[in-house]
């Protein structure tokens, strides 16, 4: 069997959580379930002490050598499609981005009333260079926090 190094910019720890794995894979959480789901990469273990999810350091490196070689820890071939960079030029750059996932997300956490103003203003506070490339669930978090942080001061 080939031996394939892996790419990473730092050496992995003992035990990896599911976010450090989407962030090593460049990859969202709802697609990386998917892949878990269908085979291609190792369901993770869970912490006795707290439930939270995790993999082993060899977990992790099949993991990624899954991602470098396209071919799954069930030894299914698998592609993954790759993020645009974002264009130089092209696109309007003052374009507002569709908001309205977060706005979703928004709404099932408890905030009292807030604006569409009021969202945009927090991503602008939060995110200055815009969303573009960042993980939903992160920019959910933050928006979350600037506007409770807002209601509450």
């Amino acid at each position: 069997m080939m031996t394939i190094p892996i790419k990473t910019d730092l050496p992995l720890k003992a035990a990896v959580s599911v976010a450090g794995m989407c962030r090593l894979l460049k990859m969202s959480r709802s697609q990386f379930y998917f892949h878990v789901k269908r085979g291609t990469f190792h369901a993770p273990l869970y912490l006795a002490s707290n439930k939270r999810p995790y993999f082993t350091t060899t977990m992790a490196e099949d993991i990624l050598r899954v991602r470098e070689t396209g071919v799954g820890v069930n030894n299914e071939y698998v592609i993954f499609y790759e993020r645009l960079a974002p264009e130089s030029g092209g696109k309007d750059k003052r374009a507002k981005p569709d908001i309205s996932s977060l706005l979703q997300g928004l709404k099932k956490l408890p905030l009292e009333n807030f604006t569409l103003e009021q969202v945009e203003q927090a991503i602008a506070v939060c995110f200055p260079t815009g969303t573009y490339g960042q993980d939903e669930d992160h920019v959910l978090k933050a928006i979350f926090r600037h506007l409770k942080r807002m209601q509450s001061g």
